[in-house]
């Protein structure tokens, strides 16, 4: 469930920080304008300062086809216990279009490369 969250944490940060650049906002402005408020967290933090920024995505860190395993037992608890996991899915998806885009041994802030849209994007 910790790991659940922190791919959909990541998914939200990676989604907010490619839409302000696309926007034409500072993605370090808008990291450190959301550190000092209720989205602060260790994600935030970490994946997004770190290498969501950046665009940093080292093989040999906690990989996509990694993240996708540890995903898959929370999908499947959600299954068995009849509930919905939106989210889950989502980021499940994401994880399937970075390993298809040859990304799956990156580390899995890797998903920001497959946020873009057809129209362009970060």
């Amino acid at each position: 469930m910790n790991n659940m969250v922190v791919f959909e944490t990541t998914m939200a940060v990676a989604e907010a920080l490619s839409i302000a650049e696309a926007s034409g906002v500072d993605g370090k402005l808008l990291l450190e304008t959301m550190s000092k408020g209720s989205a602060d967290s260790f994600v935030l933090r970490n994946h997004g300062m770190k290498h969501l920024l950046p665009q940093d995505y080292p093989e040999g860190a906690f990989s996509v086809r990694y993240a996708q395993k540890d995903l898959s037992y929370a999908r499947e608890l959600a299954k068995a216990a009849g509930i919905k996991a939106r989210g889950a899915d989502l980021v499940a998806t994401l994880f399937d279009e970075a390993i298809m885009a040859g990304d799956g041994e990156r580390y899995t802030p890797v998903i920001r490369k497959v946020m873009k849209d057809e129209g362009g994007g970060t």
